[in-house]
């Protein structure tokens, strides 16, 4: 084998070597927001402060379990944390993969799905 090839097997080894290390470091969550084949859901909230428990008086993140419709009416209780206390009443569209909270917005009451809308107060 000519030196170049040999270079060539031994950096291609090391990369794969290295990206393996990486893959099995990361969690269950992790693998999910990189898979491109786990679509995401989306589900609607409305927060109810009754529904949080905070962690401590030092830490400001709050953890909600709440109520969630997607789109086509189908329920499901979700738990996810805020990093602040979240607005009494306010709306929020929770985007999920894997069945975990990847990220959360509030929105305005008529953005939400019609379906979803029937279980949520206005």
């Amino acid at each position: 084998m000519r030196n170049g090839t040999k270079l060539l097997l031994f950096v291609l080894t090391i990369f794969i070597l290295l990206v393996s290390t990486l893959v099995s470091q990361l969690s269950e969550r992790d693998l999910a927001k990189l898979n491109p084949w786990i679509p995401k859901q989306h589900y609607y909230v409305q927060v109810h402060h009754s529904s949080s428990t905070q962690y401590s008086s030092s830490d400001s993140t709050v953890e909600y379990t709440l109520p969630a419709w997607d789109n086509k009416g189908n329920a499901q209780t979700i738990t996810f944390s805020g990093i602040h206390p979240l607005r009494e009443g306010a709306y929020l569209q929770l985007i999920l993969k894997n069945n975990e909270v990847l990220s959360y917005q509030e929105i305005a009451y008529p953005q939400i799905p019609d379906l979803a809308q029937q279980h949520l107060h206005r």
